[in-house]
């Protein structure tokens, strides 16, 4: 005799949580809940995976990593250096390069502000790094030193005085010093000129005895003389080596025109302590400052690598007209964050601002500014990640004070609605006023997946972390309490840290339950040994249909072969009338063999008299396990109506 009863197949829920509208409301392909799950080559759902501790070997920090980068140094992908910040009183910075120990680079300036505050940026084979410090500069790794950026000019002019015995003519001159850098007999960096000092020789001399500054200890080789009839032109008389004091000036003032013309005042501009960098088309572009007394919603932009071959990314040439760009200075809060370049584009954000810069191939106006929003910014820098979107077009991410946003060729898109109520309330809260990180976001190429982490509730670090599917616009969540929801910092790194580092990535993340967690995500099946509990809440369906009670058989579950995996279903009637549990073990049967997929009943899942079902699949409690589900069929009848 045929079976009467129809069967409910949950075959794709990878358009993922909805908790927005009503349980019984939501799309077919859509989910209550997700927590540590993805769909990544699922359709019904996957255990997510779990992470594990990398190497510390060698590491000094002593507080909890608050700020992690990636920098590669050239070309070479498998060259590739990490870098972690610390929140100690005086923050610690460490590298890992060439193999598995750290160390403690040499810091001309030690960080005076937070570790989470520190962003960089790889250039020219350097690596940006802009944090506060004593002093007002911009710092560099340069392979050797973490230095200060560019040369500073000496704050007074030379001393000049006669010497010798002769005719030198008694005509008025000028003179000043530039510091330079020297490297196989190569200037590679450059000041901009001290004042000026005039000198009248006593014309019973041989020459003018010129003498330089007190040296400024920022790694300079040379100082260049420089002269002038009338304290406007200069002409570079020639470099002397630092540890030379002085230099005799016997030429004539009607010569000085014969030497090399002095570079415009202004071509060397010692940059800000910028607060967040960005990099890229040979350029460093530097927004905001930490000198309260600078423009805070600037963006100044360096010269062209290339231009003068004087380390151009350490240097604003501000004797060209437009060597910045101002965004509503004292408007729509303050500078968050600086990211890019997205399909050629940077992207400058405020508190309730978003900018698209966009080069126009001109010297003289080298970025065209639109604004995007004027009512939507984003929390911090960290809160921003480069990916793509579906179809693999560049694109930016996110996070609001309202919740995550991204742009690509479609425009500007929200994304947060079915999560409103993790970060508006409900559910939970964003907690705007986190004393240490609100949020962070990070893309995980591989996986094509964008994971947000934000802090709630009183956490004055991210507590709680959510998933984006990129391809299907789908959210899982993590948990407030699981260790991966608990991170103040991320970046992609290489998946195995060796000598030679691989090309393959994956997020690292700066853990805050203690110091020195560094651990690498997506690997193993528990949280560097603390297991985590997964599981997918689905729709609620009405199995006798609209108006009727119905009844429901047990489930058949079918999913990837797991050796020693057992999996739990819970079937609710009525939104929690009542439940019934079943389980299912994931091993092959002996007459399976080596199958790759398995289909179980699952035992004990029947219930009868019902208007609404929901079934939660997935793990009954923590533990340490993998698995994937493909569909989900329960044989369904429909019984009488409703009494009205």
């Amino acid at each position: 005799m045929a079976d009467s009863k129809q069967r409910h197949v949950i075959a794709d829920m990878r358009s993922g949580m909805n908790s927005y509208d009503a349980p019984w409301a939501i799309k077919d392909t859509e989910c209550v809940d997700a927590p540590n799950v993805d769909f990544y080559k699922s359709r019904c759902g996957r255990k997510r995976g779990g992470m594990a501790a990398i190497t510390t070997t060698g590491i000094t920090t002593t507080g909890v990593i608050s700020s992690v980068f990636r920098h590669v140094p050239g070309t070479d992908e498998t060259a590739a250096e990490l870098w972690a910040v610390d929140d100690a009183a005086t923050p610690i910075i460490n590298r890992l390069a060439g193999g598995t120990t750290w160390a403690a680079p040499t810091l001309k300036d030690a960080p005076t502000g937070n570790g989470w505050d520190v962003t960089a940026g790889s250039i020219n084979g350097k690596l940006a790094l802009a944090y506060k410090s004593a002093q007002a500069r911009m710092h560099f790794w340069d392979g050797s030193t973490v230095r200060r950026g560019g040369l500073i000019a000496s704050a007074g002019g030379p001393s000049a005085a006669n010497t010798g015995a002769g005719a030198y003519p008694a005509v008025i001159r000028y003179y000043r010093t530039r510091w330079t850098v020297q490297s196989g007999g190569v200037t590679i960096r450059r000041s901009e000129p001290s004042p000026s000092t005039a000198f009248t020789p006593s014309g019973t001399g041989t020459a003018a005895r010129v003498t330089r500054q007190t040296l400024i200890d920022e790694g300079e080789t040379h100082w260049e003389l420089e002269a002038s009839t009338d304290a406007i032109t200069f002409y570079n008389l020639g470099a002397i080596a630092a540890g030379t004091s002085t230099f005799d000036d016997s030429a004539l003032t009607t010569t000085y025109s014969t030497y090399t013309l002095s570079d415009l005042t202004g071509k060397y501009t010692l940059q800000k302590p910028y607060k967040f960098v960005a990099t890229d088309q040979n350029r460093l572009l530097g927004f905001g400052s930490y000198t309260a007394t600078d423009k805070q919603s600037r963006i100044e932009i360096s010269a062209v690598i290339g231009s003068a071959d004087l380390s151009d990314e350490e240097r604003v040439d501000t004797s060209q007209v437009n060597s910045y760009i101002d965004l509503d200075e004292n408007d729509s809060g303050s500078a968050t964050g600086l990211a890019g370049p997205v399909l050629g584009s940077f992207f400058a954000f405020k508190e309730r601002q978003v900018w698209q810069l966009t080069a126009t191939g001109s010297t003289s106006q080298p970025f065209r500014q639109d604004a995007i929003s004027k009512s939507i910014g984003a929390i911090s820098h960290y809160a921003i990640t480069r990916g793509e979107d579906a179809i693999g077009n560049a694109a930016i991410y996110w996070m609001s004070h309202r919740g995550p946003y991204r742009w690509s060729l479609a425009g500007l898109e929200y994304l947060g609605r079915n999560i409103e109520s993790w970060i508006l309330g409900g559910d939970a809260t964003i907690n705007l006023s986190a004393t240490k990180v609100v949020a962070r976001t990070i893309f995980h190429p591989d996986k094509r997946q964008v994971w947000f982490w934000w802090a709630t509730g009183s956490s004055n670090d991210p507590n709680q972390g959510f998933m984006f599917d990129v391809q299907t616009s789908g959210w899982t969540r993590i948990p407030t309490g699981d260790k991966l929801a608990n991170v103040r910092c991320a970046t992609l790194f290489a998946t195995t840290i060796a000598a030679s580092m691989s090309r393959d990535l994956k997020p690292h993340v700066g853990q805050t339950g203690a110091a020195n967690r560094l651990w690498k995500t997506d690997t193993g099946t528990d949280d560097n040994g603390t297991t985590f509990q997964a599981y997918i809440l689905s729709k609620a369906s009405e199995p006798g249909g609209p108006g009727f009670y119905g009844e429901v058989g047990e489930s058949t579950l079918l999913a990837k072969a797991s050796p020693g995996v057992m999996v739990s279903i819970t079937v609710t009637r009525d939104f929690g009338a009542e439940t019934v549990p079943g389980s299912a073990n994931l091993s092959p049967l002996p007459d399976e063999g080596s199958a790759s997929r398995v289909m179980r009943v699952l035992g004990g899942s029947a219930l009868n008299g019902v208007q609404f079902i929901q079934f939660q699949l997935g793990d009954a409690a923590p533990v340490s396990n993998t698995w994937l589900f493909d569909r989900l069929i329960t044989p369904y009848q429909q019984h009488q109506p409703v009494a009205v």
